[in-house]
């Protein structure tokens, strides 16, 4: 029917291109005719829906590609057992809810005997009779329900989780999963084989049956076979593999790369092994093999005929042929493959997993290998760990190392995995020089340790009038341990990370530094990866101090308790230092006595009777101790919070941020911080946020921080250095 006066008499759709994208696209509802419908209403709505939550869309784009999943079961009868008329068949029943259609799926079982896999494709199905002019739908499929299918009664047990949320947003009520029943024809099978393994433990498998329970297990053993006694002899690698499904072997030679062997890789080709081997036999001596051919017809190979000599009538009676099998095997056993001794020496985890539950061995330790010990020179060969010659100084050593290894001058092989991995990983010291001279005893230096290449580089720092221009002091590279002979074969050891710590000294070109300090990223770095750096391991050094108070724990507690005679449970650090050097002396470093402070700090009280003044130091000095850099995000935060720009934030939005930039700070000392903030004049629940960022930026009048190291301390350290160094 068409509309008189009309221009546009096309289909009406959903779907339009907007930039070259499909999107959809609000339209007026048309009826059959093409008329519009008042307001846009469809005029039929589904029974499970109410009206005004029907959804404009199609099903098909609403619900694409969702599906509901139930687990169910039917009986299926059996004919050729008499004490079972049926059987339990588990399966699948999938709705799709885009256009109602189900599909039936029974999982695949290996050797199950019956077709299983897709019982019913995907498609609308409709009730029995007398209903059979409708359709199944939503309502008619749930747990407990029996819904019969082309004949077929399935009873629905169970559902998914997605399944069971579905039905109840639309008001139905899922039960409880049901116990599905068991399955009497697999009881009755279960029963005969147990009473036939009972009454005949003895019994030879039959051929099939060996193969169906061991098909596709392999036992795999690795060996070799000794043949360097010959002239142009080998030592050959192999690979023996058993077949439990026959009690068949097969042998692979297992060539290196560039070995310049052109022989194949199969050794002895799949057959069953004689265990005692003296001479090939002739056709029909094989007692193993039945499968013997005999000529009847003809000489020719095109116009003969052939049969199976199924009477053994070419055979020996007397001659008899044992074949290995997997008792036999084993690690250091020595096996004769047709004249060639062949020595297993391991064997594959799930070979051991299976001579431990058949015959309980345990012990699978790898027999001596001399293939491996050949392979491991040649890789040392190839991988330059022959001697060298001594190194003559020109160039580093690796270089000149690199160059008597290969006729070919190229660059020596750096660790690029750890390099990506700790690049721009620096750790920073601290340090002054020990020397007899007045002026270079005042200098003071920054030793720099580049954890990518373990390499060190020394800066100066300058004073006013100082005399020296200051700078790079020793240029970035590697740098020997004192002692160590560079002109020598062997390879010098370096200083490494561990080597740094806080007291140490280290000598480097003559030059005697005395570390006194070391960064934040330093010392968290050195903490994180205590298992890397034992001056910064929590645990051996606390074993270190209960191991010297043992002895004097009463004396100790009775001597040093009127350090801290108020009992307020903190001491200053020089105190902390003084006494735990009285006790230990020069077991413990300067290094280890830093990680303790470090481990357990002093907590300040925080009390509201506290000014921002107070807390600067407090606040800051945990800041600097994690490393916080969030203060420039955090300020754009509050910024974007405060859209009036006023400066003004009540206390959630405050908090928010807090928490989400991360503060290193309790939420006691944020609590009063934020408390001693200015609030507006007029309303209370707003907070002055730019007086926050000023309080916890350290460029605005920096506070002094609550540093360990003690003037006292390094000065007491420095002459200890000099005296050693005298």
């Amino acid at each position: 029917m068409l509309q008189l006066g009309g221009t546009n008499f096309h289909k009406s759709q959903i779907f339009q291109y907007c930039s070259d994208v499909p999107i959809v696209t609000e339209t007026i509802k048309t009826n059959v005719g093409g008329q519009p419908l008042p307001d846009g209403e469809p005029t039929i709505h589904p029974s499970v829906y109410t009206k005004s939550a029907v959804n404009r869309f199609p099903a098909w784009v609403v619900f694409d590609k969702q599906v509901l999943s139930f687990e169910a079961y039917f009986q299926s009868t059996v004919q050729e057992m008499k004490d079972c008329a049926y059987q339990i068949r588990k399966c699948k029943i999938f709705f799709h809810l885009e256009d109602g259609t189900i599909m039936v799926v029974e999982p695949k079982e290996r050797n199950s005997g019956i077709p299983q896999g897709t019982l019913m494709h995907r498609q609308r199905i409709r009730m029995p009779a007398p209903r059979n002019d409708i359709f199944y739908d939503i309502i008619d499929l749930n747990i407990g329900k029996e819904v019969e299918l082309y004949g077929r009664v399935f009873k629905i047990v169970n559902c998914d989780h997605y399944t069971r949320v579905f039905l109840n947003r639309l008001g139905i009520s899922v039960p409880d999963p049901i116990q599905c029943p068991e399955d009497p024809y697999l009881k009755i099978r279960e029963r005969e084989k147990n009473q036939l393994q009972a009454k005949k433990p003895t019994c030879t498998q039959h051929s099939l049956s060996k193969f169906l329970a061991h098909d596709r297990q392999v036992l795999r053993f690795w060996g070799y076979w000794d043949d360097r006694h010959s002239p142009n002899g080998l030592l050959h690698r192999l690979r023996l593999q058993f077949y439990l499904s026959d009690d068949t072997v097969d042998i692979k030679e297992e060539t290196p790369e560039s070995s310049g062997l052109e022989m194949g890789p199969i050794f002895l080709k799949r057959s069953k092994l004689p265990k005692n081997f003296t001479t090939v036999g002739l056709p029909g001596d094989d007692f193993g093999n039945p499968m013997t051919v005999l000529n009847v017809l003809g000489q020719s190979i095109r116009k003969g005929h052939y049969i199976y000599d199924s009477l053994a009538s070419g055979r020996d009676k007397g001659s008899t042929y044992e074949y290995i099998t997997d008792k036999d095997l084993g690690i250091g056993t020595v096996l004769d493959i047709y004249g060639r001794k062949v020595v297993l020496t391991s064997c594959d985890p799930f070979t051991q997993d299976y001579y431990r539950s058949k015959y309980g061995l345990d012990n699978f330790n790898p027999a001596h290998d001399p293939s491996l010990e050949e392979e491991d020179k040649y890789n040392r060969e190839s991988a330059g760990d022959r001697e060298l010659p001594p190194y003559n100084g020109y160039g580093s050593y690796e270089d000149s190392a690199q160059n008597c290894r290969s006729f070919i001058l190229v660059p020596p092989k750096s660790d690029f995995a750890k390099f990506l991995e700790k690049d721009s990983f620096i750790l920073r010291f601290e340090s002054k020089m020990l020397s007899s001279i007045p002026s270079n005893a005042d200098r003071r230096f920054l030793i720099c340790y580049y954890l990518c290449d373990n390499t060190v580089a020394i800066f100066e720092q300058v004073s006013a009038n100082s005399g020296y221009y200051g700078g790079r002091f020793f240029a970035r590279k590697k740098v020997i341990k004192p002692g160590e002979n560079a002109y020598s074969s062997k390879p010098p050891e370096y200083y490494l990370a561990k080597d740094f710590y806080i007291g140490g000294v280290v000598i480097i070109n003559d030059f005697h530094f005395l570390i006194t300090n070391a960064d934040e990223y330093a010392l968290s770095y050195m903490e994180s990866n205590c298992n890397e750096f034992s001056k910064s391991n929590i645990r051996l050094i606390m074993d270190k101090v209960k191991t010297a108070l043992q002895p004097m724990y009463k004396e100790f507690i009775g001597k040093y308790i009127c350090i801290d005679p108020d009992q307020t449970g903190v001491i200053s650090y020089h105190v902390f230092w003084r006494t735990i050097k009285d006790v230990l002396g020069d077991k413990i470093t300067d290094h280890e006595i830093l990680t303790l402070a470090r481990a357990y700090p002093g907590k300040v009280e925080c009390r509201e009777s506290l000014s921002l003044d107070h807390l600067r130091p407090l606040v800051h000095t945990e800041m600097h101790r994690y490393i916080f850099h969030g203060l420039e995000r955090m300020s754009e935060d509050l910024l974007s919070r405060d859209r009036s720009r006023q400066g003004w934030l009540p206390i959630k939005e405050i908090w928010a941020c807090l928490r989400a930039s991360r503060v290193p700070l309790l939420p006691e000392v944020l609590e009063v911080v934020v408390d001693k903030l200015d609030r507006h004049p007029t309303d209370e629940h707003l907070y002055s946020y730019p007086q926050l960022l000023k309080f916890l930026d350290p460029k605005n009048t920096p506070p002094p921080m609550v540093n360990p190291m003690s003037p006292e301390w390094l000065n007491g350290s420095e002459q200890k250095a000099k005296g050693k160094f005298k």
